[in-house]
């Protein structure tokens, strides 16, 4: 899988168990002690940078990233995931209508159709 900006997903996938997961475990956990500490950045860049990496730590890090198990860890509000996707869409020039083409045609879809065949065969 290739990312708009032309680099595979495995240069964002960090080693299991190595250095690099060690370091994005660090990172994580003092990204939440700033977030629980009200802290905001003077910075909107710094917010944007902050976005555009995670959701590319997100994307190209996760087989299914529309599945049940990766779908749990996203412990956000309903505003907080509309206010982060809306500004993604923003930065893109897409429009609602070409979000839910995408949202139709995509593995999104595709898992809840298939968690629904999985239902009715039982």
């Amino acid at each position: 899988m290739s990312n708009s900006d032309g680099r595979a997903a495995s240069d964002y996938q960090a080693a299991s168990g190595g250095p690099a997961a060690s370091a994005l475990e660090r990172l994580v956990s003092e990204l939440g002690d700033l977030v629980a500490t009200g802290h905001r950045p003077d910075d909107p860049a710094q917010l944007g940078a902050l976005l555009t990496l995670a959701v590319r730590l997100y994307s190209g890090g996760s087989e299914n990233p529309y599945g049940p198990a990766e779908l749990a860890e996203l412990k956000l509000t309903p505003t907080e995931a509309c206010t982060a996707a809306a500004a993604l869409l923003h930065a893109q020039s897409l429009t609602p209508f070409e979000f839910a083409v995408w949202f139709s045609n995509s593995r999104v879809d595709a898992t809840r159709r298939q968690e629904q065949d999985g239902q009715e065969q039982r």
